[in-house]
């Protein structure tokens, strides 16, 4: 884990900032409690927003790991074996802590009912809350895609579409503050562990 981690640290810019994006939701989640936060939160919906985020949500849906892995599989294969290891995980460890540790946390929907601002078509869901799979696959796949590119421009783009992702599930009522960033952290140290693995296991002879 070192080696992948002293790779994340000299990816400065992104880092950094989410460092700070962490220490931010944490302060909020100590002082405030989640609900206030989601109400809070809830009240600024705009057309724009609705759509954008309506689609944006789907930067963490299962379905980007298998299409990201078979683009690679035919043009960088080296790299692939990163983002299958990370797919698996990414998995393996919503399901498990959704389905058998955190069960029965409530999403927004179910606590607060018919009081919140929702988007046309999307569906909501009500349980299964903590952490957010979204969240969690999103930072596990553009994490990942930060420390194998070398550009800061780039690399700040993948981290902010991992963000978008994050913030879709706040805007749409999905999660809590609290499950997306749990997800976001799950997801940073699942991707520091794919890469740490591709490492020992390529999977491909050279």
């Amino acid at each position: 884990m070192k080696n992948s981690f002293r790779l994340f640290v000299s990816k400065k810019w992104v880092f950094y900032s989410l460092m700070a994006i962490v220490f931010i939701m944490l302060l909020l989640l100590i002082f405030i409690d989640k609900k206030t936060i989601h109400l809070t939160f809830n009240q600024y919906h705009n057309t724009f927003f609705d759509v954008f985020f309506k689609y944006t949500t789907y930067l963490g849906d299962g379905v980007v790991f298998p299409i990201t892995i078979v683009g690679l599989l035919f043009f960088n294969r080296k790299i692939a074996p990163a983002f299958i290891y990370a797919g698996i995980i990414t998995l393996l460890v919503s399901y498990i802590l959704k389905n058998w540790v955190f069960i029965g946390y409530a999403r927004p929907y179910e606590v607060f009912k018919n009081t919140l601002h929702l988007v046309d078509g999307v569906r909501m869901r009500h349980w299964h809350s903590f952490p957010s799979g979204h969240t969690t696959a999103a930072f596990a796949l553009f994490m990942l895609a930060v420390l194998f590119t070398k550009e800061k421009r780039v690399q700040l783009l993948w981290f902010m579409l991992a963000c978008i992702a994050g913030i879709s599930r706040i805007y749409l009522s999905q999660h809590f503050l609290q499950d997306v960033l749990a997800g976001s952290i799950l997801g940073s140290f699942i991707a520091l562990g794919a890469y740490q693995l591709s490492l020992r296991f390529p999977l491909f002879k050279k």
